[in-house]
């Protein structure tokens, strides 16, 4: 029986260290990464803003009966990445819509069609 667990324990610290090698290992290369921006993250100049008027009709319907309410929608950016060398449409809220103006840089992530 002594032999079995001297056995065992020397497996299990040798699992363990070759575990812990591993994390460190990935903590080690990955370190160059932090901060490191996605090639999906772009930054541009606000070239123009477009505000189309028209509002999505909200309805909601819950336990006090249809509620409805203008949507946060309409609002567009046109946001020139010289990287890219093009222009993407971007929607905006109305919030940030409001607080930006043209000259402005916004970032913003790559559409998912083109996301790398």
């Amino acid at each position: 029986m002594e032999d079995t667990s001297k056995r065992d324990m020397v497996v299990a610290v040798g699992a363990g260290l070759v575990v812990l090698a591993l994390v460190l290992a990935g903590i080690f290369f990955l370190h160059g990464e932090v901060g490191k921006p996605s090639d999906n993250q772009l930054t541009g100049v606000i070239v123009a803003k477009h505000d189309s008027g028209e509002r999505e009709q909200e309805i909601s319907f819950g336990k006090k009966g249809l509620k409805t309410g203008d949507g946060d929608t309409g609002f567009t950016f046109d946001v020139r990445v010289e990287s890219e060398g093009r222009t993407y449409v971007l929607p905006v809220n109305e919030g940030l819509y409001r607080s930006k103006k043209v000259g402005d840089t916004q970032a913003f992530i790559r559409p998912r069609s083109e996301q790398r």
